[in-house]
């Protein structure tokens, strides 16, 4: 199969970096406004280099396409997309803003177009056997934790361009409580800014904490935070009966009180994750991929619900 980017910045080469090895696909080009970014991408990781991505479509013709672009870029890319009837995956989060995603859910789901979206901690290949403990042994408390470094990208630090830490990162920590326990209600969130010298220009919040409640009445809280000098802890406790479970991007463990037992992950999500929308591909079967754009847009909905509650407290 044929596939191109569009942008090509660090995401993309992640994706790349799972894709590339793989017998049957063929890298055949990457559109970023920088052509020297893209030049760069088509250098190490084949295809050519394009400044937009109608150059790229026009003349590659691929069968499925990659957006990964900072969250306010979203938008007249996967219109253009879908008028085109083109296949795309689109990394998180949707856009910077609520209403972008609604308008592009809506076409989507018109068009009947097969489209993925990254939140690849749902691709991990122990996600199963927490879902059937959590089946057998209900929480009753989660709780969420990211405390982490500022990037250095410019416009991660600029509300309007990245939409907030809550949005453009911890999406991920707020996406896998979804999809194990269910959608939430924001019933509370504060953040705030202290004083940064060494950001001058950055207006996200750098600390936020929200209070959750589950369907069926589970209460879930979070903290999150970019004030470290790197990434210290990301995790989801859940609380069951007699039992805790942690959940992070590397391993699952059970805790009972008498035993600890780890579950590494054994495979790269982010192949799992690119694998399963090929194969939606190929088959025109949109239930095939990982996280389709409505569910992704559930995890938007409730980001952005802890986001505003939390600046309106701010």
């Amino acid at each position: 199969m044929k596939v191109g980017f569009i942008g090509a910045g660090g995401i993309a080469g992640r994706h790349l970096r799972s894709l590339a090895p793989e017998p049957d696909i063929e890298i055949v080009g990457h559109a970023d406004q920088s052509l020297e970014r893209a030049e760069a991408a088509a250098e190490r990781w084949g295809g050519r280099a394009y400044g937009s991505q109608a150059e790229l479509l026009e003349r590659e013709a691929p069968d499925a396409v990659w957006v990964c672009v900072p969250p306010a870029f979203h938008g007249d890319i996967e219109r253009d997309l879908i008028e085109r009837g083109q296949p795309f995956f689109v990394e998180k989060p949707l856009a910077n803003d609520r209403e972008t995603p609604e308008r592009i859910a809506d076409a989507i789901a018109r068009a009947g177009l097969v489209v993925g979206v990254g939140y690849q901690f749902r691709a991990m290949d122990n996600m199963p056997e927490l879902r059937e403990s959590l089946a057998a042994n209900p929480a009753r408390l989660a709780s969420g934790v990211w405390l982490g470094s500022t990037p250095d990208t410019p416009w991660w630090q600029r509300q309007e361009i990245s939409g907030g830490q809550i949005v453009e990162q911890a999406t991920h920590l707020f996406d896998v409580s979804r999809f194990l326990l269910g959608d939430a209600t924001v019933l509370s969130a504060v953040a705030t800014r202290p004083p940064r010298p060494a950001y001058p220009d950055m207006d996200v919040a750098s600390v936020n904490a929200a209070l959750l409640r589950y369907d069926g009445g589970l209460p879930g809280t979070f903290a999150v935070t970019c004030l470290l000098e790197h990434t210290v802890t990301v995790h989801l406790d859940l609380v069951c009966d007699g039992m805790l479970i942690t959940f992070t991007g590397e391993r699952v463990a059970y805790d009972d009180g008498k035993e600890r037992r780890e579950v590494p992950v054994g495979n790269d999500p982010f192949l799992t994750e690119d694998r399963a929308f090929l194969a939606a591909v190929q088959a025109k079967d949109p239930s095939l991929v990982v996280c389709d754009y409505a569910e992704a847009l559930a995890t938007h909905r409730l980001c952005c619900d802890v986001r505003d509650a939390a600046e309106g407290e701010a």
